[in-house]
């Protein structure tokens, strides 16, 4: 694998950086915690059940939000009041939801290596986080992880209303960043429809990390394809 000489990183963090789905099970088990579910109801496989209805529910509604299909304030409680009409229950949409955003915005799981990855990008080049994601969540998230310090700039689609893939977020990254030249700029990610495309879309080289074993989609092509953080060191 040819390493070639890149100046900027640009890099996603939930499933590149944090482990994402352990974030979102600790979350929805601690908010159902705060709603004295678990007082009411001793089923647990009933709440594993809702738990795979959420899971459902909340991708199809990122897909949307990605497309512009939808707003992110219209996902952040929508995502309940359709899990809440499925499952049969009767808790507030509005308050269920804000209580999940900070229970998953105190949730930092790093996957292994992946501060040590974050360490040696700062020394090389500089780096800037381009997450798509609520602010309150991701703001919190990225500070309590301890990583803040080894990047340059954290950009947030929901502080710019602008989300991957949209080429605009990329654009926004490297002004901030003042840099200009995409030639020696790489996007990493886990997400082929959103780090990936939306990298091509701006022109640039791009990394699809698969750290959590997502089916390939064969017709969004990356520059490199790599299974592990260690794999990364031989791009970058």
């Amino acid at each position: 694998m040819e390493r070639l000489m890149y100046k900027v990183i640009l890099i996603d963090i939930d499933d590149t950086l944090f482990d994402y789905k352990k974030a979102e099970d600790n979350a929805i088990r601690r908010v159902f915690e705060d709603f004295e579910y678990f007082e009411k109801e001793k089923n647990v496989e009933r709440f594993e059940e809702i738990k795979k209805k959420y899971n459902i529910i909340n991708k199809d509604l990122w897909e949307k939000l990605e497309k512009d299909l939808i707003t992110r304030d219209e996902l952040k409680v929508r995502r309940f009041k359709e899990l809440f009409k499925v499952a049969n229950l009767s808790y507030n949409p509005e308050e269920f939801s804000s209580r999940y955003l900070e229970r998953l915005g105190e949730g930092v799981f790093l996957f292994d290596g992946a501060e040590d990855l974050c360490r040696y990008m700062k020394k090389k080049y500089k780096v800037a986080i381009v997450t798509n994601g609520i602010k309150e969540v991701q703001t919190s998230r990225i500070k309590n992880s301890g990583i803040a310090e080894y990047v340059d700039e954290i950009i947030i689609s929901d502080e710019l209303g602008i989300s991957k893939p949209h080429p605009g977020i990329f654009e926004y990254a490297l002004k901030k960043l003042r840099h200009e030249n995409k030639n020696d700029v790489i996007m990493i990610g886990d997400s082929q429809t959103a780090d990936i495309q939306g990298g091509i879309n701006f022109g640039i080289d791009t990394c699809w990390i698969n750290l959590v074993g997502r089916k390939e989609n064969e017709n969004i092509k990356a520059t490199y394809k790599v299974d592990t953080i260690e794999e990364l060191y031989k791009i970058i």
